[in-house]
């Protein structure tokens, strides 16, 4: 993420956390990571989970998540040496 730095892949998902297990060598690895994330567009945050007034804090399992930002990303160009961004209009 541009802004705060985290990287856009969260191995919560199962299809994207096999696919890193199974990778062993190292260039691999970062191939299918640099796949998955060169396609996400925001930087996602973590689901906000309602609490149940019935259910005690103690029984709930916390899980915890990505902890994106929810900044958009932009495209990155590259000229020569220069690195540009380009952000989509909205």
């Amino acid at each position: 993420c541009v802004n705060c730095g985290k990287l856009k892949a969260d191995l919560n998902d199962t299809s994207f956390a096999d696919k890193v297990k199974h990778a062993r060598d190292p260039k691999t690895r970062m191939s299918v990571v640099w796949n998955y994330c060169k396609t996400k567009t925001i930087c996602e945050t973590d689901a906000i989970e309602e609490t149940d007034p019935d259910m005690p804090d103690e029984a709930a399992p916390v899980k915890k998540g990505h902890g994106g930002c929810g900044h958009v990303q932009p495209q990155i160009r590259k000229e020569g040496l220069k690195l540009f961004l380009q952000y989509k209009k909205t």
